[in-house]
């Protein structure tokens, strides 16, 4: 906060920069809404991870034209049959329930070939949620009221909780086991 009107450009490119260097945006995330609150925290992580899905995006599409021999992995053959019919809903469910980490499905995403606006587009949905979940829990430990706390970390649960619940339907839906 000391870098006054320049805090939050500093803080939405770390943002961007935190899924290259393997820093967990959860914790980037509850900082923002312990130091800015709900609302501009939450602007601010979606900026930062929106351009962060676009890098790792961009990134993944430009190694995904060198390491082409890698497509013919059977999981590489299934995941491109897959986004082929259904890219925006592939990105979308895995936003919504990450069976991995937010920098390897922008990756992921541009090796595969998944269009931009599509991927964007889900990305910038799908992360809402989570990101709603993270910035609460932080903006209400900084009020201080236990209600508050207890209301978001209650919503927190329940969308952890759901996540979870659904993980193995989602994992066995994007072919990454066999249906039995």
């Amino acid at each position: 906060m000391s870098f006054g009107w320049k805090a939050p450009l500093i803080y939405m490119l770390l943002y961007m920069l935190a899924p290259f260097v393997f820093f967990p945006a959860s914790v980037l995330s509850l900082t923002a809404g312990i130091t800015y609150g709900l609302w501009p925290g939450m602007l601010f992580i979606w900026v930062g991870a929106v351009g962060a899905a676009s890098t790792g995006y961009l990134i993944g599409s430009f190694l995904g034209t060198k390491i082409a021999s890698l497509r013919h992995f059977e999981i590489t053959d299934r995941l491109q049959k897959q986004v082929a019919t259904q890219g925006f809903l592939f990105v979308l469910t895995l936003r919504l329930i990450p069976l991995m980490g937010f920098g390897l499905l922008s990756y992921l995403s541009g090796w595969l070939d998944i269009r931009f606006r599509t991927y964007i587009t889900a990305t910038m949905i799908g992360i809402l949620p989570g990101t709603f979940a993270y910035v609460t829990v932080g903006a209400s430990l900084d009020s201080g009221n236990p209600w508050l706390i207890a209301a978001a970390v209650s919503f927190a649960a329940c969308f952890f909780g759901i996540m979870y619940k659904y993980r193995d339907k989602v994992r066995t839906w994007i072919g990454f086991e066999d249906k039995e």
